[in-house]
Formats: structure tokens, sequence, C-alpha cells
């Protein structure tokens, strides 16, 4: 049973990286938050993801653009305020190697380029012998391009998670892990009171949650509305990551780096073991397909080929017993942007749902507890609010 102080400003419901940063930004404020993980915090899909903090991939809109620009920013002066061994963050940059012949990716990756050096967002190209001056073990070929992105890292995401979580507890606020939350407490007028949790009644004025992949289940257990998990506008799209063991005493990898390659298309970066994490688009869609293990294994050693076809020194499959192999479940909204904001309809009930949350976890935390804090929705949080869909407004 809970034990110790009840009553909140706020309670955070899910201990992942999103949670994690929503509840260090809320006590940063001088709320007293309660944060509410069902598991340990740092698990789920924060400790099953590429880890790539970036907005060099978002150059579609320009909203989603700012946002995830904000979110790099975040995470650099989180760095140095409290450490990037602390937090496990790795400033590593990114290097995209597309070949010469291949002109439509070019073209994009050219374009890419000039989006984010009109926001600027530090990314330069390079030719091949750039590329393999920072990349020494890696076949490119005598020709081609790299798009370089200097603000680009990587991050131990359950490190973060699990580091911020004793910021919290050491700014006097408290984090109940295995305490899984049951229901809503709400007023007769209809206002967010607490939440039940299987350990006891927590109160506070506003509730956030922030649980990923879970979000519709999640919601629908808590408002007694069990259509949220058909209704909710998200979907739960797999990713496949395979990290190899220590390559030491090599170092095969400096960057985190997407190869255009035969036999195809490849995302790889250093992982904490010394070894490499790697995943891509292809085997993502197998395992989506068929999640069966004889399957799951078929893509991993598909990786592991790749990997090996990237970076010769690589030991490739012959490795595939001593590698991690885990699927993560990636939370995508239907627009693929995220959502984050107010209930609509709950008053003290508010939201963060989204991908990319490495990347936004700060921005959206930081952006999230300014709204609470101040009754205010930042200008940058506006666009992602769950009414843009049908049926919450």
């Amino acid at each position: 049973m809970i034990t110790g102080p009840s009553r909140f400003d706020a309670i955070v419901v899910g201990g992942g990286i999103v949670g994690c940063t929503a509840a260090y930004y809320l006590a940063r404020r001088g709320l007293a938050v309660a944060l509410v993980e069902r598991h340990r915090v740092g698990g789920g899909t924060t400790s099953a993801s590429f880890a790539w903090i970036n907005a060099t991939a978002k150059v579609a809109e320009d909203a989603y653009l700012r946002l995830n620009a904000m979110g790099t920013a975040r995470h650099r002066e989180l760095a140095a305020e409290l450490g990037e061994e602390d937090l496990g963050y790795h400033p590593a940059g990114m290097l995209q190697w597309v070949p010469a012949g291949n002109e439509s990716r070019l073209k994009a990756m050219r374009h890419r380029a000039e989006r984010l050096q009109a926001l600027d967002y530090p990314v330069a190209t390079v030719g091949a012998r750039v590329f393999a001056a920072l990349e020494p073990h890696a076949r490119c070929g005598d020709d081609g391009e790299a798009l370089v992105a200097m603000a680009d890292a990587w991050l131990d995401a359950p490190r973060f998670a699990r580091h911020l979580a004793g910021e919290l507890r050491a700014m006097g606020s408290l984090v109940f892990e295995q305490c899984e939350a049951k229901e809503l407490s709400v007023s007769d007028d209809g206002v967010v009171t607490g939440v039940v949790t299987e350990k006891g009644r927590l109160e506070a004025a506003h509730v956030v949650v922030a649980a990923g992949p879970d979000t519709p289940e999640v919601l629908g257990k808590l408002t007694g509305f069990e259509a949220f998990a058909t209704r909710f506008p998200m979907n739960r799209v797999p990713g496949l990551l395979v990290t190899s063991p220590s390559t030491a005493p090599a170092r095969l990898l400096r960057h985190i780096t997407y190869f255009d390659v035969e036999p195809g298309e490849i995302h790889l970066r250093p992982a904490p073991n010394g070894g490499l994490r790697m995943g891509a688009p292809e085997t993502d869609g197998w395992v989506a397909e068929d999640p069966s293990p004889e399957q799951v294994r078929r893509a991993a050693i598909e990786l592991l080929r790749r990997a090996k076809a990237a970076l010769p020194g690589f030991p490739g499959e012959d490795c595939i017993d001593a590698c991690d192999i885990a699927i993560g479940i990636r939370p995508v909204p239907h627009d693929g942007k995220s959502i984050a904001g107010p209930f609509p309809g709950a008053e003290g009930l508010h939201l963060i749902a989204t991908h990319s949350g490495i990347t936004l976890a700060p921005a959206l935390g930081e952006l999230m507890a300014d709204a609470i804090a101040d009754g205010v929705t930042p200008e940058l949080l506006r666009p992602f609010s769950l009414k843009r869909f049908p049926g919450f407004v």
C-alpha cells in the first residue's frame, strides 16, 4: 500500500522516457509530482528503441520539425546540466550515405539538407573521401554523397529515464514502480481529482497519461470507456532491433549511420555494450507481417548480413546467437505527428502519445509542464492537440 504523501499537484501515468521527462519538468516548475509505472521505470518501448535524437528525418511539416529541433536542443541542455554520462547521452552526429547512381535518394537527401539549413539546423553534405575519413571501417565505394547532421545524438534511453526518476525523487516527488493505475477519480461535475492505483488512491488536480503504445488501453481502463482501445487514433508499429556483442578491440562505427548499399538499407549506431545496434524498414515489415520466432531470427540474420556488407570487419551472422534481439512497439498517431495536450471534455486530464519519443521527450515534457503550471497551452504545442482528429472535438 501507499505510505507517505498521497496528495500531489500532478500525477504522471507511465514511467518510460516521455513520462519520466514530463514528471521531471513538472517538478522543476515547483509542482509536487507522483510518477506511476506499472512495471519498472525505463522498460517497455524505452528499452527497445533505436534511440536516435534528431530533427533530421522530420522535414515534411514545419511545426513538427520545430518541435523535434527543440527536442534535440533540450537534450543538449540537459546533458550539459546533469552530465552526458549520467544521462547516457552520446553526441555522435549522424551520417547518411547514398551511392552515386541512386538519383531519387540523392535528390531527397539534398532537399532534406536544404530544408534543415533553412531552419538553421546544422547539416552539410560531403563526398566519399570525407565520409571515409569519418567512418574508416565503412565500405562506401568511390562515389556518392553523405548527409552529415552534427546536432544528432544517440541515447541510452533506459539510463536516461532512470536518472530523471532519481532527479525527481531528489526534488521531493515520488516514484511508484510496479504500481498500476486503475481508474481516474472524478468529481460530480466531471473534474479529475486523482488516480486510483492498485496500491491506493493518489489525489491531484492534473493527471498526465504517457503510456506509449498502451495509451488506448490505459485510457480505456482509466475512464471506463473501453472503446478507446479501438477508437484512439494511434497505431502500434513493431520495429526489430538487433544489438551485437562488443566488437572490441575494434571500434567499427563512430556515428549513427544510415547506409544505402547492397544488399539493402540499414541503420546502425554504437551500443552501450561496445557493440552495434541496427535496424531497417524492410525487416520491420517482415516482423510486422509475421512475428513468429523463425521469422524474427531470419530478419535478424538479414540485418547482420547487411551490417557486414557495410562494415567488412563486422562478423555478421556468425554472431547471431550472442546478439540481443528485440521488437519495440512504437506508438504512431494516425497522421504521424505527436498528440500532446489536454484531453477534450475531461478537465485536468492531459495526454502525450508520440512516435519519436526519444527525441521529443524533453520538448513535450517542458511544454506540457508549462501548460499545466501556467494554465495556457504554449504556441508550439497547439498544432498537436487531440482535437484535430474526428470524434475528439
